[in-house]
């Protein structure tokens, strides 16, 4: 299926070659040309300007098409990438062992319970 990018080279192409084409053959005052324009710089000029947006609306669809395939590429081997680094950290499963907290010794413990009941008595009061 053509995209619309496609579709806009294939046409603006062939619209430069034929713009320009006109714009050589009113220039030089072809009699191959039925059309007679009254000023031949100001019709050439006009064409010429004409070829000109059409090889801008060109270079702008293959820029916008071909980029759009780079991207993907690019972004296709990035997953990829990522795919192949996440199956070799799971290959080497680094195992470290947990992180010990210290544990309360018991003394501490009972000292402050016993602060904290003393302290709601005193609240209670």
């Amino acid at each position: 299926m053509v995209s619309c990018a496609q579709y806009c080279m294939f046409i603006s192409a062939p619209g430069c070659i034929f713009m320009t084409y006109l714009g050589l053959m009113i220039s030089i005052g072809s009699e191959t040309i039925y059309v007679k324009p009254k000023s031949t710089i100001e019709a050439s000029f006009a064409l010429f300007i004409t070829a000109f947006i059409y090889a801008g609306c060109f270079v702008f669809s293959y820029h916008s098409e071909y980029s759009q395939i780079q991207r993907g590429n690019q972004f296709e081997s990035w997953i990829n990438e990522n795919q192949v680094r996440e199956v070799e950290m799971e290959q080497i499963q680094i195992n470290y062992p947990p992180k010990q907290q210290p544990q309360p010794q018991p003394e501490i413990i009972q000292e402050k319970q016993v602060e904290e009941v003393e302290e709601k008595k005193q609240l209670l009061e």
